[in-house]
């Protein structure tokens, strides 16, 4: 039977504050879960005035000392959104700090509102993954090499010295975020796992693993080399009556700035223990052996212990 490892996904946009994040960590940690991401965003929408949104990679850096076992990771963080060389150095910093826990997790970026708000041009999708494919190569040798140079498209770098290297070795663990075609060609290259989010009907991802594993076959390169992960939107509860109250308790809440965001990323598992469990099994008969697990705000820890107690039982 293969292992499977549960992580736990924190939006500081949705107003988190920093300790409230680090009591959720600590319980992942006492739970036996295997990591903790944060999302790498600015704001929850332009009205959000009034909503904290803790940045990514300082909140990483702050939970490297807080945690002890979880990996930590971005998931994740947009390439757009820091020089790519002062990205690899801050990661190699993290990993340091934690004692090498940390997973790169990138991503090309799509929130175009943080673009227009913090003044970051917006290019094309296509633009923007091939920003992707730099910003990865001059990590890689930042990592690995004494002195990086690298001349792309769109990125580049003249003798950068990372130091120091992170700890873990030949260089971090790089995991890609997205499905889209070309996402999946800069996978097949660069990534050591793949994680594809949020709630992806499983029909629809192992039409994109398939696509995957046809990128890996065009380089030579080793499909089962390169970790699929789940990200998976949760609304649960212990039997059929528990849920319907979660459902109504939901629903009386409906016009919150957080619940109207949500409404507009309707991809959500709901169901029972029971059935997130079979649910579980589906991705796991794909060949998928991560989840990251993404509850409710403040329903964080509540979900978490009935997931431990509930779900993996049943897995």
């Amino acid at each position: 039977m293969a292992h499977l490892d549960f992580g736990l996904q924190i939006e500081p946009q949705y107003g988190f504050s920093y300790e409230g994040i680090r009591r959720i960590a600590v319980e992942a940690e006492r739970l036996g879960f295997e990591s903790l991401w944060v999302s790498d965003h600015f704001f929850m929408t332009p009205e959000s005035v009034d909503t904290p949104c803790l940045e990514c990679w300082t909140t990483l850096a702050a939970l490297a000392r807080d945690t002890k076992s979880l990996r930590l990771g971005a998931m994740v963080a947009s390439q757009s959104y820091r020089n790519p060389a002062l990205a690899a150095k801050m990661a190699a910093t993290v990993d340091n700090i934690s004692g090498g826990r940390l997973n790169f997790g990138i991503g090309a970026g799509w929130k175009d509102v943080e673009y227009a708000a913090y003044g970051y041009p917006f290019p094309s999708p296509d633009t923007r993954i091939r920003q992707l494919g730099d910003s990865l190569e001059i990590a890689k040798r930042m990592w690995m090499e004494e002195r990086a140079t690298y001349e792309g498209r769109f990125y580049g770098v003249h003798d950068a010295i990372c130091a120091p290297k992170p700890l873990q070795k030949p260089h971090l663990p790089i995991w890609i975020g997205g499905t889209g075609s070309f996402t999946l060609k800069i996978a097949a290259r660069h990534a050591d796992a793949v994680n594809f989010a949020w709630t992806i009907p499983p029909t629809k991802f192992e039409t994109k693993l398939e696509e995957l594993r046809r990128f890996c076959d065009a380089r030579g390169r080793n499909y089962t080399s390169i970790r699929k992960s789940a990200g998976l939107m949760i609304t649960m509860a212990e039997d059929e009556d528990a849920l319907s109250a979660v459902l109504k308790k939901r629903e009386a809440g409906k016009d919150t700035p957080y619940a109207k965001y949500l409404a507009k990323q309707p991809l959500n598992l709901v169901g029972t223990s029971e059935q997130v469990a079979a649910r579980i099994k589906e991705y796991k008969a794909l060949g998928v052996d991560h989840f990251i697990l993404r509850f409710h705000f403040v329903e964080e820890i509540d979900g978490m212990r009935l997931f431990k107690e509930k779900v993996k039982p049943r897995l």
